[in-house]
């Protein structure tokens, strides 16, 4: 009987699962491998100071994002349209657009310094790599493509290997990410700007507007929120593992020996001696994988949101002539991450941090809309409408956000080089 029980279980949450795994997950993207390196190779574990925090936070939002999804059927762009107008709506996207796209570059920047460790040929390499990605966003269907991109999370257990190979302290690791950052960093301006900044590549802007839009496109029903839930709550666990064992490979070697991260090649070649080329190459693997589907899930994200603004065809069980703005407006993305890769040849590196501190100062905004939307009655109906802790706590997350953005951009604008 407990057997038929776990089984009817395990495909109730099997039909739903998806959305919040992979929103989630997706979050540590190459942008969010470069915050992440970067982050510990300046402040070691420190960087991972809030991490429980994070992750309560994130499945907070993206639990309420999808239920909004799930009981409207619309995304949320849809719903910023419908009730606060066309001029509101564009001036939003205008600003989105904006940053998904810097996210864009980080993403075809960690997939070029994940090739550029496998040939020299990399220019040659990475056009075939997008024009892949390109093909199965457009020929595939909606559930071919969900499958793609669970079956791409699979590269990230390559972070767990790494730090396992480097045999950390992990009882040290875990005081100081979980009670306190070093004493040294707390006076730190640089720090704290660097902590919004892995906020801000862990709960997205473009994670909350996707989740709308893919639990929208599944088409999941209000009888299966229970179940959408535990979805959501085991995407936020693996991101923030994900996430924390980074910081753990990159802390025990880079951090410690004084190195601080320059690009994504770079710091996988840095572990070589420290750790070993078995480590180096795993690194490498999970950022290729990152990559890949960061440089999906996000120009997808703002592809969708490009259509419930403006009320185009957005789903991806459409035939390229029938959602053709959806599927251009996607392409053009990438072919404008490439374009720039190629001429100006950014480093990964050097933007990720003031890219991810811009997506942390724009996540009060999306959850103000959360707010409003999940607490409307005559939208969510009353048994939907969120009340108690998960509406307190974002509200309480909005105010401290929005005052560590405000004192931190003031410090680095009057005080800090």
């Amino acid at each position: 009987m407990d057997f038929k029980k776990f089984k009817k279980r395990l495909i109730l949450f099997l039909a739903v699962l998806g959305p919040g795994v992979i929103t989630a997950v997706a979050n540590n993207d190459a942008a969010g491998v470069a915050t992440y390196t970067l982050s510990a190779s300046l402040y070691g574990m420190s960087a991972q100071a809030f991490f429980m925090v994070t992750m309560v936070l994130l499945a907070v939002t993206q639990d309420i994002g999808a239920r909004i999804a799930i009981v409207t059927g619309k995304g949320l762009g849809d719903l910023i349209r419908e009730h606060y107008g066309v001029k509101i709506s564009v001036a939003i996207f205008a600003v989105y657009f904006v940053v998904n796209q810097a996210v864009v570059l980080q993403n075809v920047s960690g997939l070029k310094a994940g090739l550029q460790l496998l040939s020299p040929h990399w220019q040659s390499l990475l056009l075939v790599v997008c024009g892949l990605l390109v093909a199965s966003v457009v020929f595939l269907n909606f559930k071919s493509l969900q499958k793609l991109f669970l079956l791409t999370i699979f590269f990230y257990f390559a972070y767990v290997a790494s730090a396992l190979l480097i045999k950390p302290d992990w009882l040290a690791s875990l005081k100081t990410s979980l009670f306190s950052p070093e004493r040294e960093y707390v006076y730190d301006l640089n720090y704290w700007f660097t902590i919004i900044a892995v906020l801000g590549t862990t709960i997205t802007a473009w994670g909350q507007f996707f989740i709308h839009s893919f639990v929208a496109d599944k088409g999941l029903k209000p009888s299966q929120i229970k179940t959408e839930r535990l979805e959501v709550y085991l995407g936020a666990a693996l991101t923030v593992m994900f996430s924390w064992l980074m910081a753990v490979a990159v802390s025990y070697t880079l951090h410690t020996h004084g190195i601080v991260a320059e690009d994504g090649a770079s710091a996988a070649r840095a572990l070589i001696p420290l750790a070993g080329e078995f480590a180096s190459y795993l690194f490498a693997l999970g950022l290729l994988g990152a990559s890949f589907l960061g440089l999906t899930i996000v120009p997808l994200a703002t592809a969708y949101v490009f259509g419930e603004f403006f009320g185009f065809e957005r789903t991806l069980n459409a035939t390229f002539a029938k959602g053709r703005l959806f599927y251009i407006f996607f392409i053009l993305q990438i072919v404008l991450g490439l374009l720039l890769t190629f001429w100006s040849q950014i480093n990964l590196f050097d933007i990720t941090l003031y890219a991810n501190y811009l997506n942390g100062a724009l996540v009060p905004l999306v959850f103000f809309f959360l707010i409003k939307f999940s607490g409307d009655k005559t939208l969510m109906g009353e048994k939907h409408v969120t009340r108690g802790f998960s509406r307190f706590f974002l509200q309480a997350a909005s105010v401290v956000i929005i005052f560590a953005v405000v004192v931190t951009f003031v410090g680095k604008l009057f005080f800090n080089n």
